[in-house]
């Protein structure tokens, strides 16, 4: 494990948590947080014993949003602001997020700016009782980024994500998860230890199949406008998804009383033969 500056990293079986890690800062965004964070991402998402990744904060704070000192910075022309310090993608490219493995949010603390805007493209939030939610562009001249414009409205629906980002104002816990911005909210020691137990029953499940359902709920958030053609999505994803190695291991495990054995990479290689070769025999009889 490399030994980051801004973030912490845990391992909880085969929950991976990534740690902002600048409290006195409140976890703003320097470019070595987002170089980290980016690094860090990408290393649970390529390690086949990651399931799931659990994204929280250290402190007060999840994140206050990208350092204000770099936008003081960029303004004088001094350089590029913390979030588009060069990395191997930007620190919430919606194209990743949208591919990766599973993302909890253990929003323990404020979630300003892009600390709000980044985590609503993970796919499942929860939050400390002493968690604060804003998308504050409005109140210091600036305009949402990360395609919040888009994204929020889609989660609270389109007059509640005005108001939120015209005023700028600052949301309680309970305001989250009355808007249906956070699912559950829990007591500040008790958020870790939710978010690690809904990673493992997660990620308990085929990574293949996690992954193919986030990429099908995306495409048709994206794209979904024409019924037809998302019922067609589903019904072909479907269809292939019961040939793969992942249904036939379940179907098998049920035959035998057993649990699957997903994660269990010798043996998964060996469904995976016995389905491409039933498969060529079904397509050459």
């Amino acid at each position: 494990m490399p030994d980051y500056e801004a973030i912490a990293v845990e391992r909880h079986g085969r929950v991976e948590v990534i740690r902002f890690n600048r409290p006195e800062a409140m976890n703003s965004f320097s470019p070595t947080q987002t170089r980290e964070w980016v690094d860090a991402l990408e290393r649970a998402n390529d390690d086949p014993e990651v399931g799931v990744i659990v994204s929280t904060g250290t402190g007060r704070a999840y994140s206050a949003g990208a350092d204000m000192g770099g936008f003081a910075n960029r303004q004088a022309g001094g350089g590029p602001d913390p979030t588009q310090v060069p990395a191997r993608r930007h620190a919430f490219d919606p194209h990743f997020l949208a591919e990766c493995k599973p993302i909890i949010g253990a929003i323990n603390g404020f979630a300003i700016g892009m600390g709000f805007t980044g985590p609503l493209n993970f796919d499942v939030l929860l939050a400390s009782t002493e968690a604060r939610f804003s998308a504050r562009f409005a109140a210091i001249g600036l305009t949402p980024e990360i395609h919040s414009t888009w994204l929020l409205p889609k989660i609270i629906g389109l007059h509640r994500a005005k108001e939120m980002m015209l005023t700028g104002r600052i949301y309680s816990a309970e305001d989250a998860l009355e808007l249906g911005m956070v699912h559950r909210l829990y007591p500040p020691e008790e958020l870790l230890p939710a978010a690690i137990a809904l990673g493992e029953e997660i990620a308990r499940n085929p990574e293949v199949t996690l992954r193919k359902i986030k990429e099908l709920v995306w495409q048709d958030l994206r794209e979904g406008t024409d019924f037809e053609s998302v019922a067609h999505r589903s019904s072909t994803t479907f269809s292939a998804a019961l040939l793969s190695a992942e249904a036939r291991e379940a179907v098998r495990a049920f035959g035998e009383k057993r649990q699957p054995r997903f994660h269990d990479a010798e043996h998964m290689e060996t469904m995976r033969a016995e389905a491409a070769a039933r498969a060529q025999a079904a397509a050459t009889s």
